[in-house]
């Protein structure tokens, strides 16, 4: 068992970004759904007066909010798993670098890691990963890939 930069990522990265895009559908079902009913509601209560029609007024005023609040949850959850898989990436592409350095480190010769510890390394272990951006909606769409070290 090798050294190595810490703990893999375990996180599905794919599935995280299609659930995002699927709760941002979802979101904009309710959206639609909402002014549908928003507009049969206003033609049924044109005409509408008494108790019932104050009734039904009240009903729909309550789904009216609890759909609101239905879709706006939707989204939220959508973008934060954008903003967990960007962490993810983020840190797995980080352990990937770790892990490369050290393979890299250890197959240097005796007097390699001699003048390394002397005189500091002048091996080029290649750029160390940055950050990956968020995925924006309503695609989601992946920011990067995560490195392949040979």
């Amino acid at each position: 068992m090798g050294v190595h930069g810490g703990q893999h990522v375990v996180f599905d990265f794919d599935g995280a970004l299609e659930l995002a895009r699927r709760l941002w559908g979802l979101a904009d079902g309710v959206d639609t759904f909402r002014g549908k009913r928003d507009t049969a509601a206003t033609t049924a209560l044109r005409h509408w007066q008494g108790r019932y029609a104050t009734e039904f007024r009240s009903s729909v005023t309550t789904e009216q909010g609890s759909d609101a609040h239905l879709s706006t949850a939707m989204r939220d959850d959508a973008r934060t798993l954008a903003a967990l898989w960007s962490q993810a990436m983020a840190e797995e592409a980080k352990v990937r670098y770790a892990d490369h350095v050290t393979e890299k480190k250890q197959h240097r010769g005796f007097f390699h890691r001699v003048e390394d510890a002397v005189f500091g390394s002048d091996e080029d272990y290649g750029p160390e990963p940055g950050p990956f951006a968020v995925p924006q909606p309503p695609a989601f769409a992946a920011t990067g890939s995560l490195p392949v070290y040979d």
